[in-house]
């Protein structure tokens, strides 16, 4: 065996960097009757999340129902005009599933003397069996919140992942499920099927406060909220008040005349798409027979409201957003593609340096593989025209660039404070091309 005098033993060590989604969406709302407060649910498709918000809450009879029945007796009020399934456990085997129907609910009124309160509920058919005194009753029909989620996976191309946070429904708690939805990451939050008007005001005023600064370290995101559906104009007074109310460059808001929720089909869109991608003519997947008139458009325009709209020159006829704007242009953010970007960048650096705090020394050397670190994250943006340039200054950089004897007595003070607090300040320039959102052009015919 020859003599080594260097034995080196290479190891492979990779690294995968942090990435995560175009957008994962926060969707706080209330389920089916007789649901309480839970923790968000994590929801990677639609079926996922019926599994996880239909069926749950509810209440029970408070009296036996014989089979052929048309009515049934409730501890607590059920909603009108939804689908209940009615369910009783099988005492014939052992591991057999529940026996189950599903009726149409026509009317619910409360029983006369009935103390405490009871609900006569009259249902579109007779019972197929009998059901005994406390027999579950719970929502078929899809709840405000699952509904949100369906729709928002409904956009083409759809989110990864839906969060479903779910509120008591009777006195439903909304800073509380915030506070749990504070802890994810996630880059859009909104309410369930909670459109912007005076009722709603002081409740999406907390989802604006939600997406505002600070924020943890990878947990920037914007609020999207969508105003009633617009079957009469709006006042441009009433508009400017509701508009004022979620002032913020983090808030979205979409108007239109439909009745999906359409708050959850634009956080679905948004969530579909990379950051730097505008939002304007982005299809968005819901039903709208009627569009809007020229005034109303313009009148959005001046208060920052998207608007769902369907231009003659695509084809096809289907649905698209008319605009991309952030509810407040006033800290020259004027479109969600530039807040989203900037999250992005914001969390692409720091989760690059972070491996390097408590590793690199504060030396030139040192120093110099910081800005390489940076420069290694923005040059593939810039190569993909994500940005169109950028510039790193670290002062303490060009500092230790300088030759000792050339440094001044306050120079090297600089240094030594640096060193001895351990802090070293960097400034990073990013110039951000937006897309082409107007075009003028002079069409000139000569003969």
């Amino acid at each position: 065996m020859p003599v080594k005098y260097i034995d080196v033993n290479p190891v492979s060590d990779l690294f995968a960097p942090a990435v995560r989604a175009f957008g994962d969406i926060a969707i706080v709302g209330k389920g089916g009757f007789g649901t309480q407060a839970a923790d968000p649910q994590e929801c990677v498709s639609p079926a996922d999340a019926a599994t996880k918000l239909l069926g749950i809450g509810g209440t029970a009879l408070t009296a036996d129902a014989a089979a052929a029945a048309t009515t049934v007796i409730t501890k607590d009020i059920v909603p009108g005009n939804i689908s209940v399934r009615l369910s009783k456990p099988d005492t014939s085997g052992a591991d057999k599933p529940d026996i189950s129907e599903v009726h149409h609910v026509n009317s619910v009124v409360q029983t006369p003397n009935s103390s405490p309160p009871t609900y006569t509920v009259t249902l579109d058919g007779q019972l197929g069996v009998a059901y005994p005194s406390s027999s579950k009753v719970t929502q078929e029909s899809d709840n405000d919140l699952l509904r949100a989620v369906r729709t928002a996976f409904r956009q083409t191309p759809p989110p990864t992942t839906v969060w479903a946070a779910l509120v008591d429904s009777a006195s439903p708690q909304w800073q509380a499920a915030l506070d749990k939805v504070g802890v994810l990451d996630v880059q859009i939050v909104l309410f369930a099927n909670t459109p912007l008007n005076t009722g709603n005001l002081t409740t999406l005023g907390l989802l604006s406060g939600h997406v505002k600064p600070p924020f943890g370290d990878g947990k920037e995101r914007i609020g999207v909220a969508m105003l009633p559906k617009a079957d009469i104009a709006v006042t441009e007074n009433d508009l400017k008040s509701l508009v004022d109310g979620v002032l913020n460059e983090r808030m979205v808001l979409i108007a239109h005349k439909s009745d999906d929720d359409v708050a959850a089909a634009m956080a679905g869109v948004i969530a579909g798409y990379e950051p730097q991608i505008s939002l304007l003519l982005k299809p968005i997947g819901i039903q709208m027979s009627s569009l809007f008139s020229d005034a109303e458009i313009d009148l959005y325009n001046r208060y920052r409201v998207n608007w769902v709209t369907s231009p003659a020159l695509l084809p096809g006829h289907s649905l698209y957003l008319g605009e991309g704007y952030t509810s407040d242009p006033s800290h020259n953010k004027p479109y969600i593609d530039i807040v989203r970007t900037l999250d992005d960048i914001n969390f692409r650096i720091k989760a690059a340096l972070i491996e390097a705090i408590g590793n690199l020394r504060i030396s030139r050397v040192g120093l110099g593989a910081v800005e390489g670190i940076v420069q290694s994250v923005l040059l593939p943006l810039q190569a993909r025209e994500v940005i169109e340039g950028f510039t790193v200054l670290i002062p303490l950089l060009t500092l230790l660039d300088k030759d000792e004897k050339d440094r001044s007595k306050a120079e090297n003070d600089r240094i030594a404070n640096a060193r001895n607090a351990r802090s070293v300040d960097m400034t990073i320039e990013v110039v951000y091309a937006g897309a082409i959102h107007r075009m003028k052009i002079d069409l000139v015919l000569t003969s």
